[in-house]
């Protein structure tokens, strides 16, 4: 009877999910939380979001990370519509980008501002569990000692709000140095409390700064809870390009995910060969291939 009550739910389940899974996924199940970053797909996003999600969603991916996620509306919709959305084509946001500055930081306090609060807690209430800040200005990466203050203070509110803050790099955290002769990225490393703050890699940015993502495994284990998966041409622009394409090596590198404390893959592209949409789709068919 035991056995017959767990076939009939697993049914049912499976049944649920029928309209959303891809026939190969059916032999080969996706192994790991893989998404995309829909900055991959802005033009589609900003035209058509509700076509371009249904697109998405057919690809096999069940996961997106939006960006911008600070003013109330994403694309153009209210968080309520986005949410039913992706919720309506067997879709999540585990993730989001939301542009955080030293102007978040009250010094007066030692606190964060009650407006970046406001978006903390707009991210827990719909079901995101990482908000990260996708770049440092100029002018933040003279302030780092700031920038620190603000993420660590940031991160503890985060965490009471059931979020984890995290911080996503470009390659000049790992080109440019403060004051003190440490880059940026061992400033981030360094003095911000590792449960407040994870780490999501850009591996393309990474191996522009000529940098190999393997050795910073080693040197900050569990540290890169998420990264973004995008290749670099060999070309003399070193462009990004569709994982797999290009000249870094993903199956050396998701080897040691758990090392890295990879949980999160998310594709990117910034450049096309073809559409934004057939980029992201066969970016996704051969990150399965090495993930």
């Amino acid at each position: 009877m035991h056995n017959r009550r767990t076939f009939l739910k697993n049914a049912a389940l499976a049944a649920a999910a029928a309209p959303f899974i891809q026939p190969e996924e059916i032999l080969n199940p996706v192994p790991r939380h893989i998404g995309v970053q829909l900055w991959s797909v802005r033009e589609d996003m900003n035209k058509d979001p509700k076509g371009t999600i249904e697109a998405i969603a057919k690809m096999g991916y069940r996961e997106v990370e939006p960006f911008g996620f600070d003013g109330g509306k994403l694309f153009g919709m209210s968080y309520d519509d986005f949410s039913k959305l992706l919720k309506d084509n067997g879709m999540s946001m585990p993730s989001t980008h939301s542009m955080m500055t030293s102007k978040a930081y009250d010094e007066s306090k030692k606190d964060i501002t009650d407006d970046t609060k406001k978006i903390i807690d707009n991210a827990a209430k719909y079901g995101v569990n990482y908000l990260i800040a996708p770049y440092m200005a100029d002018d933040d990466r003279k302030k780092i000692g700031t920038m620190v203050d603000m993420f660590n203070a940031a991160g503890k509110y985060a965490k009471k709000a059931g979020v984890r803050l995290g911080y996503h790099n470009h390659d000049f955290e790992y080109t440019q140095k403060a004051s003190d002769g440490r880059k940026i990225i061992e400033w981030l490393l360094h003095e911000t409390n590792p449960g407040d703050l994870a780490m999501q890699m850009d591996i393309y940015w990474v191996a522009f700064a000529q940098y190999n993502a393997l050795d910073w495994f080693k040197l900050y284990p569990g540290r890169w809870e998420l990264c973004h998966a995008k290749d670099l041409a060999n070309s003399e622009k070193r462009e990004s390009i569709e994982v797999g394409d290009g000249v870094i090596d993903f199956k050396s590198i998701f080897q040691k995910s758990a090392q890295a404390g990879l949980k999160h893959f998310v594709v990117e592209l910034e450049h096309y060969k073809t559409t934004p949409l057939e980029g992201i789709k066969k970016a996704r068919t051969n990150l399965l291939k090495v993930v």
